[in-house]
């Protein structure tokens, strides 16, 4: 069955109109629902969808013992979510994982720890974006809080 918003094009649509105006107008209703909720959900025809472009640059700040994250992501699509790791290595070996959700904006206490940063975008069904580290990939600039 084919989905949109304004209907469905499904097996015998007409057939099933012509006999039963009232089901036919049912099973399109039906069909904008299902519709609806894959727009909201970032739901792909066939499976989750691909992930968003990635983060455009990231900045973290310190101040009195608080890091301050701010992501930038120039046309982030709707619905778009990040996360945000932090790890006291380079190479992020346990990382801490902050499911930021839509917020650009990240902001804790973290006194007295020296860390390195990356986010990532994603859609709530997708696989992650490329990450994005706060210093470059190569060599994550460290920041003492």
């Amino acid at each position: 069955m084919a989905l949109s918003q304004t209907g469905a094009n499904y097996k015998n649509q007409s057939e099933l109109q012509r006999r039963d105006r009232m089901l036919g107008e049912a099973l399109d209703d039906i069909a904008s629902q299902a519709q609806a909720v894959r727009d909201q959900g970032n739901f792909g025809q066939s499976g989750p969808p691909p992930a968003p472009h990635p983060i455009t640059a990231i900045s973290v700040t310190g101040a009195n013992g608080f890091a301050t994250l701010q992501l930038t992501h120039n046309g982030a699509p709707a619905g778009t979510n990040y996360v945000i790791e932090y790890s006291t290595t380079p190479n992020f070996q346990r990382p801490i994982r902050i499911d930021n959700g839509i917020s650009l904006n990240f902001h804790q206490f973290l006194q007295g720890q020296t860390l390195y940063f990356r986010a990532a975008p994603k859609f709530p069904t997708s696989t992650l974006a490329p990450w994005i580290y706060f210093g470059g990939e190569a060599t994550p600039t460290a920041t003492t809080f």
